[in-house]
């Protein structure tokens, strides 16, 4: 099976593992009227199954992809540098601030070290490389298999 394959059945499993959770929990104590809809010891038996499924799954996937971690690592990392540098606050100039109830507003007057244009062009730039990172992952991805049987 092809990582891409066994990363949907891992998502799969997953959510599967997630509806088993709410259904043990919702299931396993209720008013003497309430019937039971599923017996928790099966909910139960089920849902280890699946984890055991799950983290079979899931240590395929990573033995898989040990040649590559240094690629999804950079991936995770710049996704959240851009979304840092993203956020900066590059307001330049005076604006008027507080005031509200009875306050008035006072002027302030910013400076960024770091200006929009600047954030901006960094960002593209970082975003460039997260997707020839991306396009990289996906190509491997798709031809690199994975010792599973399902």
């Amino acid at each position: 099976m092809k990582i891409t394959k066994a990363l949907k059945l891992k998502n799969q499993l997953a959510g599967d593992v997630a509806e088993l959770k709410v259904r043990l929990t919702s299931q396993n104590s209720r008013a003497t009227t309430v019937p039971f809809d599923y017996d928790a010891n099966d909910v139960l038996a089920a849902l280890r199954a699946k984890v055991d499924e799950l983290v079979t799954v899931k240590s395929a996937i990573a033995v898989a992809n040990v040649a590559i971690y240094p690629r999804i690592f950079r991936l995770a990392e710049l996704k959240g540098l851009v979304a840092s540098i993203k956020s900066l606050d590059t307001r330049q100039g005076v604006f008027k601030e507080g005031g509200g109830f009875s306050l008035s507003a006072c002027e302030v007057e910013y400076v960024a070290q770091l200006k929009k244009p600047a954030v901006d062009a960094l960002a593209a730039e970082l975003e460039a490389e997260i997707s020839a990172i991306q396009d990289e992952l996906d190509e491997f991805n798709q031809s690199q298999s994975v010792p599973l049987m399902v």
